[in-house]
């Protein structure tokens, strides 16, 4: 009896076994049938395209010949990414976000770089701080230029700020900052005067310029050329059409003695 017993309950567990087999069987089936059809782009093609953004150096057309090609697979198995990316590798794009819409749908929205400014080895600054390359950058016009060694973006970024928030009192404006390799300064503002600030403590410098900018204006010798603030209570100016600059006595330097009286 117990050698029978025994038989029985093998028959048991060998017939669960069997039911289990039949179920992986059939779940795997289905995830097959189901993926099959997934994949099947008659099943599930993309139908709808559409293309939205702000587009003023960057057209529709461009980005929906860069994406078209990346959709022509099952609804399912687009790889977003890699779209993502073709788009972004077009010049003046600086972030693309694709998504489906069920059932039959793709969105792609596109935001340009907005330049603000030139930046070194033919690069662009966008508003939003991030550098990019785009085919004739030197060549557009009404920027301002920032300058200086690879790994001084943000401390250009941070003075471009104070410079102008200085000079914009006295209604002028930088297009030109240059940071050079030893750490000097030098400005050329917007009426074309060069301004030479060096390296130790600068935007004091520079605000003794701003202090004295009104008395130079009313002088009368017309807009200065250079001004050299690396003096320690002063400036010397140089004027057009003058030979030699402003040197440091009282009687030939007007400019520096105005600079140190306020």
């Amino acid at each position: 009896m117990n050698a029978q017993a025994e038989r029985y309950e093998d028959d048991g567990r060998g017939l669960g076994m069997l039911l289990f087999g039949l179920l992986l069987l059939a779940v795997v089936g289905a995830v097959f049938w189901v993926y099959m059809g997934m994949t099947t782009q008659d099943r599930w093609p993309i139908r709808w395209l559409d293309v939205a953004g702000e587009f003023e150096r960057v057209s529709a057309e461009q980005v929906r010949t860069r994406v078209a090609p990346m959709i022509e697979g099952s609804y399912f198995t687009v790889d977003m990414a890699a779209a993502e990316a073709s788009v972004e590798a077009l010049p003046w794009v600086a972030d693309a976000v694709i998504r489906k819409n069920w059932p039959d749908g793709v969105e792609v929205h596109v935001v340009e770089f907005v330049p603000a400014a030139h930046w070194t080895g033919g690069r662009l600054l966008a508003t939003d701080g991030r550098p990019f390359t785009v085919p004739g950058a030197d060549g557009i016009q009404g920027l301002p230029w920032l300058e200086g060694p690879e790994g001084s973006l943000d401390k250009l970024i941070t003075a471009w700020q104070t410079v102008n928030d200085q000079l914009h009192t006295v209604g002028l404006e930088a297009r030109r900052i240059r940071l050079d390799a030893r750490g000097a300064w030098r400005l050329e503002l917007n009426n074309g005067t060069r301004v030479e600030l060096g390296r130790d403590d600068p935007m004091p410098r520079l605000a003794r310029f701003v202090a004295g900018w009104d008395a130079l204006a009313r002088a009368g010798l017309g807009v200065p050329e250079d001004v050299d603030l690396r003096y320690a209570n002063g400036f010397a100016v140089r004027w057009p059409e003058v030979d030699g600059d402003i040197d440091n006595n009282d009687d030939a330097a007007p400019a520096r003695t105005l600079a140190q009286n306020r």
